[in-house]
Order: structure tokens, then sequence, then C-alpha cells
């Protein structure tokens, strides 16, 4: 990237930290298998282990008490999307259910959890009910409703990718686990993983099962991991979706990605100093910085409760993709919503899910901040959005 490029479609991806290029290097150095019973295998084995402490140091545990209930396994998976499809295949499909299980979520998760929920219950192994995220808010007591005898899971995501909304999980999962202590909660934390620090660490927020990325947090892509709370693997109520050489317990065969798994914790490393050095507050800053130099035509979709490093903006009546491309021209990268989702031809369901009406989504763009970000940038942006909103061609 040149210079006068700026990037800032950070929920898509980050640029590798210094950090994670140091625990990379260890990883090409250590090539072994870490299966092999040789010193090169059990050299490459004990990175992972060391990496796994770092990455459950930044979830909130300081060390691993593998015999606590408050511990989590850490599962590595090839992304995100593995990581939630583990989460949902894995519970559903751990036992015979007497009954048609019951999932709660909400209309606004990432299409990894929407698609194999639509798929679980087509092929009905599943029912699943879909809880309002209007302005980017949870109804509790939807949800209270929602929660019957048979309601087995309960995945909410902790920041939504499109809008920034932060749901309050550790609240929803109290109530619902109070109300049916057996239920199971999993929580695609991919955009609140050392981006949204606050007091609770992200294992006490009440979700048995979470997903997090490497490339969402200045990792590499094609790590992430699932992290399962320890009395679900006893009681086995989660299985794997891979059958093979048995790696990980069995939980996801395949050999381990050590270089990824390493680079994963030099990012985990490198963001927890990030956060405790003020990271939620210079994106408060930059995204005031942004904000108040747009013309008053562009509105910005926000909540009561929202994560400052994304931030979603309705033009007037110009199409996302027709100022996409206008800001790329400029060497300004922004996106029009979910990476995964950005060439299908559809409205975003999640723009819908908050309020914005069909032509009000077609018209939204996502810009997504990182610690790299400067005011300068931001500036610049904001004012190469204004020159484009008087000169774009608008919609009928």
């Amino acid at each position: 990237m040149s210079e006068n490029e700026i990037y800032l479609d950070n929920s898509a991806t980050t640029r590798l930290c210094d950090g994670a290029i140091k625990w990379l290097n260890k990883g090409i150095e250590l090539y072994g298998n870490p299966s092999s019973l040789h010193k090169m295998g059990n050299d490459a084995k004990k990175l992972v282990e060391r990496a796994e402490d770092e990455i459950h140091k930044a979830l909130g545990l300081s060390k691993r008490p593998e015999s606590s209930s408050l511990y989590y396994k850490l599962l590595f998976t090839s992304c995100g999307t593995e990581s939630n499809n583990l989460a949902l295949h894995g519970v559903i499909g751990a036992k015979n259910f007497k009954f048609l299980p019951r999932v709660i979520t909400t209309d606004s998760e990432h299409p990894s959890i929407t698609e194999p929920l639509s798929f679980l219950q087509k092929k009905g192994l599943a029912e699943v009910v879909y809880l309002s995220t209007k302005q980017g808010k949870i109804d509790k007591d939807e949800l209270m409703s929602a929660l019957s005898d048979n309601t087995v899971l309960l995945s909410l995501m902790h920041v939504n990718n499109e809008t920034g909304a932060v749901y309050p999980i550790k609240e929803l999962f109290s109530a619902a686990k109070e109300k049916k202590p057996d239920i199971i909660t999993h929580s695609d934390m991919t955009q609140s993983f050392l981006k949204v620090g606050g007091d609770c660490p992200y294992t006490k927020q009440g979700a048995d099962l979470i997903t997090i990325s490497a490339h969402k947090v200045h990792g590499p892509k094609g790590v992430a991991c699932l992290a399962v709370k320890n009395e679900l693997i006893k009681s086995k109520k989660i299985i794997p979706l891979m059958q093979g050489g048995g790696q990980q317990d069995g939980y996801r065969s395949g050999t381990e990605n050590v270089m990824g798994i390493a680079a994963f914790a030099g990012a985990c490393e490198e963001g927890q100093k990030e956060l405790r050095n003020g990271f939620e507050e210079k994106m408060r800053i930059l995204r005031e910085t942004f904000i108040s130099r747009l013309p008053a035509s562009v509105r910005v979709n926000s909540s009561e409760c929202f994560a400052p490093h994304i931030i979603s903006i309705t033009l007037p009546d110009i199409k996302s993709q027709t100022m996409l491309s206008c800001l790329s021209g400029e060497g300004i990268y922004v996106s029009s919503g979910s990476a995964c989702s950005s060439h299908k031809d559809t409205k975003s369901r999640t723009l819908l899910a908050f309020g914005l009406t069909p032509k009000e989504a077609d018209c939204t763009v996502r810009v997504s901040l990182c610690r790299y970000n400067t005011k300068e940038e931001l500036i610049r942006a904001a004012s190469a959005i204004t020159l484009a909103v008087g000169s774009l061609i608008r919609m009928k």
C-alpha cells in the first residue's frame, strides 16, 4: 500500500502487526508437525501451547487451569466461518433429541451463522427463532418469550459487523440461563475481540462458546478459533465437524497451522497492549473527527451502545457501490457491508433489520478503523466523501 492510500475496511480484514510477524517467524523456524514424536515435532507442539497461553490471556484467562470448569479449550480452525459452523452443527449434532431443538439468534447475524441455521432448519434438524435488532437493540422480553423447553442453543454476536451495535450479551445470557440453566450459549466475538474491552473479560460475558478470528485483529488469514467451555467437552455436548487423525483431542482433525496459530498469539499479545493503552478512546477520537466533517446530508447509523471502530453512514440517494468506486479511485478503501456478502446482489439483511429502507440500505457505506489510522486520514476521507456527495449521480 502506498503512502497516499487510506485503508478504512478493517472490519473485513487487517494488516499484519509486528507482533504477529515476530511470532510467525517462530512458526516458520519450528516447521515440525506438532503431532510427531521427535524433537522437531515436540518443539512445534510447545510453540502451539505457548500460543494457547497467550490467546487464553487475551480472552481473560491468566493461565490454563485445564481441570477447572471455567477453562476454555481452544479449537483452532481455518476461519471464523468454520468456528461458527462447528459451534452450531457441533451442538445440534451432539445428541439424538427426542424433540425438535430450538435455536435462538438475531436477525442481524453474520452469514456464517444464518446460513448454517437455515440449512439445519430446512433439513428438519432445528427450529430457528430470530430476535429483532431494530436500532441496534435486542429486547430482553422478546428473548425470554422465545425461550421454551425445547431451546438448546442461544447464539448472539457481541458487536455487529455492519452497524457497530454492541449487544448486551452478558445480561441476555445470564437471563436465559436463569430461566433455562442447561441452555448452551454462543457468541461470535469476531468484531469485539481486542477492540471492545471494558472491565469484563470475554470469557466472563456468559458465552459457553466463543468465536474469534486472527485476521480481524492484525493476525493472518486462515486461522481462527472456537473457545469451548470445559464442561461442554466433559459432558460431550459438542461434536466435531471433521473426522480424521484426531488432532486437538479429536474435535478438529487435521495438522495444526503452527505458523498461523503462532502469529495469532503475536497479534493477541500486541492487541492486549493496545487495549490497555487507550485503543477505544483513540477510536472514539477518530470517529468524531470523521463524523464532524461529513456533510449534513449524510446520516450516521448509530445505536445507543456502539463500538467506535465501526461507522455506518447512509448517503443522500447515492448508491454505495458508486461511492466505493469513487473513493477507490482516490486510494480510499471502505466497504458497503460484510465482505463475505459484498458480491451478492441483495440488500443487506442486517441494515434492513436495523430499520433502514431497502433504498437506504443500498446507499449505506461502512467505514471501519484500526490503530494504524490517523486523524489526517479520516479528515481526508471525510473531505473526499463531501466532494463526492456534491458530484455523484443520485438515484431516482
